[in-house]
């Protein structure tokens, strides 16, 4: 196994041109921010990377460039979806042979598989492809809400690295959390990027979080003044995150506004284009939004 992640971890937007393929340029480019910023990993392909949408080849493309452009600095982590296993296993595979570090799989949605059945599916994972296995618990999207047991008996298999939750049920983490206390080898991320703080506070290694793309300055201050005992510093970083909700309620479907209003964001720093992957449509003027990326220009002169 890896040495253990701990830190942030973006959950990395893709960036798309006009035509609906990769843009290359800005991806280095948002790399360069993230990783100028102190996060300890990328993972591509999640939800905020519209990773179940994509194209297999922009899947690829993503997963090849990102290993590619951090050359070693930091792990890869490669989001891993799909309606059947053999799928999870060729991208995983995949992923495996262009550098990733690791993958992060949901469970298999569309044909709901029963408690034994989602405990086989991570066993297959871990033993039919090479990398350590992240599992993503996020039941506002799959329907399939894995409870603290069941997620232990998961993290007790061998190849399971961590787990990110994003289930949004804070008392449900913290069980978990309490099962995992002594795995020192195991990374359990919050999603939700508000639950942060709290998070770290009963047993977090970390956070996944959405707006760490944009501002990660806020989230890897929270982490680092959290580590050194700064509460006062964790309380002002933790008011920064808060702010950063209102730029995603700009879609009926908080998934989709979480991208749209990251990338909007993103494009008002000039590091991409706010283009999403088709049919869903790109937020293409919000004052909010405008208002929080200039408190980021004037906070940490961008």
């Amino acid at each position: 196994m890896p040495k253990k992640i701990e830190g942030i971890v973006p959950p990395v937007v893709t960036p798309l041109n006009a035509y609906g393929s990769l843009d290359c340029q800005a991806l280095v480019r948002h790399h360069e921010y993230l990783l100028e910023n102190g996060v300890a990993a990328l993972f591509v392909l999640g939800t905020t990377g519209e990773g179940p949408a994509l194209p297999r080849r922009i899947k690829e493309e993503m997963i090849a460039r990102t290993a590619e452009n951090c050359a070693g600095r930091v792990p890869v982590l490669a989001g891993v979806c799909a309606d059947g296993l053999e799928d999870y296993l060729e991208l995983a595979c995949f992923a495996a042979r262009h550098g990733a570090s690791g993958v992060v799989a949901a469970p298999p949605c569309y044909l709901p598989l029963e408690e034994a059945e989602l405990l086989e599916f991570f066993r297959i994972l871990t033993l039919e492809q090479p990398l350590p296995v992240y599992v993503y618990n996020m039941p506002g999207m799959t329907k399939i809400d894995m409870q603290p047991r069941l997620l232990a008996e998961i993290a007790a298999l061998p190849g399971i690295a961590g787990c990110k939750d994003s289930s949004g049920n804070f008392a449900n983490f913290a069980t978990l959390a309490a099962e995992l206390r002594n795995r020192e080898d195991f990374s359990l991320f919050m999603g939700p990027d508000a639950l942060l703080g709290k998070a770290l506070g009963v047993g977090a290694c970390g956070g996944v979080n959405s707006g760490a793309n944009l501002a990660p300055q806020f989230f890897v201050g929270l982490y680092r003044a959290y580590r050194a005992g700064d509460m006062e510093k964790v309380r002002k970083f933790q008011q920064g995150i808060e702010g950063l909700q209102k730029i995603y309620q700009f879609r009926e479907n908080i998934c989709c506004g979480v991208a749209a209003g990251l990338k909007y964001g993103l494009s008002k720093l000039g590091i991409m284009s706010p283009h999403m992957i088709r049919p869903a449509r790109p937020i293409e003027s919000e004052s909010v939004i405008d208002r929080f990326v200039e408190q980021l220009k004037q906070e940490f002169g961008l």
